[in-house]
């Protein structure tokens, strides 16, 4: 009799504890849980609907449930849902991460943006407060936003010191908004660290570091850090940083007469390294350019009038008409041009110093169709080299941007690279800027 009575007793107490347990919706709370981790995300939807009936305004049941919509892909569901939580909860960090991830799948990347940043404002865990700002700075770098991606990462620094990620994207933003003192002492800051680890890893550190030192003219500086980072991808890189590849830009703008230009390119490599070679060649004969060549010329002159050998002949016009070329008689020269084109109608050499001076007089329609008319022919690739690009600087003259870029890409082949790449470059920036200025208005 008294174990019946207890049998009782205990179902009785049960039963209350259970009704007690539903009239606040704790149970239905739980069994929902239970669902949810076992991936059966509608039921668990319908239990947690019964504990929120219960408390309309406990965040945690309303929140169990945002997460069951958003894994059934009840994307706008899940977003009222949350956007509750947050109402009730203005602190919780799970409810804005959520939130960043439904605007995420939904391609809304500001929204989504927003919602990290909230994150990161209520978040206490270290780690994670950098990671939100992670995915913030990344959206913006992505966005070509470099200047906000910039400020994150501040952020971050503020919260992490000492974390090498940091450090590094502090470090590659400073230097890609001009903060070169600040890329500098970011990676020096990190640069124990760096010494235990092997070169591919860090390499890209090194590449940072080289960057900011050659940015602020410490060039030696820059070679030692380089060196640390003269792998792939960062040795290409690196390579348009050298004396030789300012020289080979210079030698470029050199045959064009585009002598300012060559002059320029060629004084940053003597900067760079001021024991060039190469570079003080080109100095020299830039210098040369500059000279009186009158004497010169009058001398070839009388010697190609007595000269009885046609090729010798032909070799001497074509000095007069480079002479003439350096010394900006471009009147002389076309008319000495015409000379060696009567003895050899389709010489390339007489043919290119004809379009230079064209092109030097500003007659680009005029060079530009004899460059056509050449590349037509059968010529050398570096012949044929030269007049791309050629036709890519009078492209560039006479605003005809298709023009402009077929000749530098195709001179991408040849010698001429590095020039070709600076042009295309230069086409790049003004496009985007143009691109810029339209939205602006």
């Amino acid at each position: 009799m008294k174990r019946i009575y207890y049998l009782i007793l205990t179902a009785s107490l049960f039963l209350t504890v259970h009704q007690l347990l539903a009239q606040d919706g704790l149970s239905y709370y739980v069994d929902g849980e239970n669902l949810r981790r076992a991936g059966q995300y509608d039921k668990a939807i319908v239990e947690f609907n019964k504990a929120i009936q219960r408390e309309p305004t406990n965040y945690k049941y309303i929140y169990s449930k945002a997460v069951s919509e958003f894994q059934t892909r009840k994307i706008d569901a899940a977003l009222n849902s949350v956007t509750n939580v947050i109402k009730l909860k203005d602190d919780f960090v799970a409810a804005y991460v959520l939130a960043a991830k439904i605007y995420q799948s939904k391609g809304e990347t500001d929204r989504s943006a927003y919602y990290y940043d909230q994150a990161f404002k209520y978040e206490t865990d270290a780690d994670k407060k950098v990671g939100y700002k992670f995915i913030v700075m990344r959206k913006l770098i992505n966005d070509n936003n470099y200047k906000e991606a910039y400020e994150k990462i501040k952020e971050a620094k503020q919260i992490a010191p000492q974390n090498k990620d940091v450090l590094f994207f502090y470090a590659k933003l400073s230097n890609i908004l001009g903060y070169f003192d600040e890329a500098k002492k970011s990676i020096l800051e990190l640069e124990p660290n760096l010494k235990s680890l092997k070169m591919e890893d860090n390499a890209k550190y090194y590449y940072e570091l080289g960057y900011a030192y050659h940015k602020l003219e410490e060039f030696e500086k820059s070679r030692d850090a380089w060196q640390k980072a003269d792998i792939p991808p960062f040795k290409e890189k690196i390579s348009k940083f050298s004396a030789k590849y300012f020289c080979n830009v210079a030698l470029a703008y050199y045959k064009f007469y585009e002598n300012d230009l060559s002059k320029q390119y060629v004084d940053q490599a003597v900067k760079i390294q001021k024991e060039f070679p190469m570079a003080h060649v080109l100095l020299a004969q830039l210098s040369k350019r500059n000279s009186d060549h009158g004497k010169t010329i009058s001398h070839l002159e009388a010697a190609v009038k007595s000269e009885k050998d046609v090729f010798k002949k032909l070799s001497i016009y074509d000095k007069i008409a480079d002479l003439y070329l350096e010394s900006n008689n471009y009147e002389g020269c076309l008319r000495t041009v015409t000379e060696a084109l009567k003895i050899k109608s389709d010489d390339p050499q007489a043919l290119m110093t004809k379009a230079n001076a064209l092109y030097k007089m500003g007659n680009y329609k005029e060079s530009v169709d004899l460059v056509q008319q050449m590349l037509k022919q059968r010529i050398d690739e570096a012949s044929k080299a030269d007049f791309y690009f050629l036709m890519g600087l009078c492209g560039k003259k006479l605003g005809d941007k298709r023009m402009a870029k077929e000749g530098f890409v195709t001179a991408l082949k040849s010698s001429l690279k590095d020039a070709a790449e600076v042009e295309l470059k230069e086409m790049k920036e003004l496009a985007e800027l143009e691109k810029q200025n339209e939205s602006d208005n």
